[in-house]
């Protein structure tokens, strides 16, 4: 059985290699290639190429080891990176400010004294600032009214 196989791989290699390979022509080469590097492109860096066409499009050119890659250069956008908002709560212990953030591992939570805090802190402990009521007061702690007249007739005699 090992015999029979390896003649007929034998024979079969004998038969591809009375094939001739046919020469590819120019526009056989031309058809399977990428883009050419323009005559005026300009070198930015080694293996970069920049280039203008008629139009205005400006292209850049990279030589790989594929063959040559073209892409239009499109100025670079700076938008602005957010960072993700994690909650911070904060609580006021007087001289000092607890914070407490949520981990995965469980509530991280420091203590640090107003002067030390860092600018990081001071921005958390400032954003938190307008959250917090104008007074500390309790609303069952709140200054006594006047009793208001009964009689409005009075306030109108006295005008």
């Amino acid at each position: 059985m090992r015999i029979v196989t390896l003649a007929l791989i034998a024979a079969g290699l004998l038969l591809a290699q009375d094939k001739k390979a046919e020469p590819r022509t120019d526009a056989a080469k031309g058809a399977t290639s990428g883009p050419t590097l323009p005559s005026g492109a300009k070198q930015v860096e080694p293996g970069l190429y920049r280039y203008t066409d008629a139009q205005g499009k400006t292209w850049m050119y990279r030589q790989t080891p594929f063959g040559l890659a073209k892409w239009e250069d499109k100025p670079a956008t700076a938008a602005p990176v957010a960072e993700p908002e994690v909650p911070v709560s904060i609580t006021d212990l007087g001289d000092s400010v607890q914070f407490e953030r949520p981990t995965p591992f469980g509530p991280h939570k420091w203590t640090k004294k107003k002067t030390d805090l860092n600018e990081e802190e001071r921005a958390l402990l400032k954003k938190e600032d307008p959250k917090r009521p104008a007074s500390t007061a309790k609303p069952d702690q709140a200054k006594p009214q006047p009793p208001a007249d009964k009689n409005p007739e009075s306030h109108s005699a006295q005008r």
